[in-house]
């Protein structure tokens, strides 16, 4: 046997070094420049040998900590419920069924609608994707001023040119087809993420959770990364939120659970999970 089948394919060396012609050095000066190629590489091959196989650094890190500009904690955020305030794993599995059947008929109604869609109809006027003021203002029925308090009752300014296309309310609009249908995918995404700011910024609400919903269903798979983490802040809000309720009966409970159960068990954020 000789050195290439004791070494293996993984270890094969490039140059042999048993040729019989080739005198193999014991012992060497390490001070003394190597005289040839061949006794180079034998030096470097007896090196090897003493090296052991796996090598593990002893730092100390204490050194760094002061240093460090970034922490990264190993929890993801979200506060477990308490005994009896989250649906058990049979029934979210549920609720994440029911949701795939809502969305497949939503889509089934946007395919029937792009089809049967004529040039004399007209498309639904929406604010611009970006306009936080007009989205809040036909969704909540107030408007956002640019510190973010809450104008309750304020129609707000449109910009020129922008049509006013529904009556401003104190109670806001609930998510319609028609309107879910008028918003591209990109203003959906928007639209979530206004939304998940006002629950961070005002608290929840019955109409808020409606719209989550209703924005969620309208979602495509799979997610942009930065939409995964805007549904994973929405689940750590709810869950926060759920903490302070002081009884199972209480309204808020059922939609905070239900947002809660679709991020982790439909849109595959496991980690944020009720177990």
């Amino acid at each position: 046997m000789d050195e290439r089948d004791e070494l293996g394919d993984l270890q094969m060396p490039a140059f042999l070094l048993d040729d019989p012609d080739v005198e193999i050095l014991e012992e060497y000066d390490p001070d003394i420049p190597a005289s040839n190629p061949l006794e180079y590489l034998q030096r470097v091959r007896q090196e090897a040998e003493k090296c052991p196989s796996v090598v593990v650094a002893d730092i100390d890190v204490a050194t760094f900590k002061d240093k460090q500009t970034v922490l990264v904690s190993p929890s993801s955020g979200f506060i477990p419920a308490e005994e009896g305030f989250a649906p058990t794993i049979p029934a979210q599995r549920k609720l994440a069924a029911q949701f795939s059947d809502v969305r497949q008929t939503y889509r089934r109604n946007l395919q029937n609608t792009k089809k049967g869609k004529t040039d004399q109809e007209q498309k639904l006027k929406l604010p611009a994707m970006k306009d936080e003021s007009g989205w809040k203002r036909l969704c909540m029925g107030c408007s956002v001023s640019p510190e973010g308090s809450v104008e309750e009752g304020q129609e707000g300014r449109l910009e020129e040119g922008q049509e006013d296309t529904q009556d401003s309310t104190k109670e806001g609009h609930p998510p319609s087809l028609q309107i879910l249908m008028a918003m591209d995918q990109w203003t959906v995404i928007q639209v979530l993420d206004f939304h998940i700011t006002w629950l961070q910024r005002h608290g929840f609400s019955t109409l808020l959770s409606q719209w989550l919903y209703a924005l969620m269903v309208c979602l495509e798979k799979p997610l942009y990364p930065d939409t995964a983490a805007s549904l994973r802040t929405l689940s750590r809000c709810c869950s926060a939120i759920r903490a302070t309720l002081d009884s199972k009966e209480d309204d808020r409970l059922a939609p905070l659970n239900l947002l809660i159960c679709l991020v982790s068990r439909y849109f595959d954020q496991g980690d944020l999970a009720d177990t």
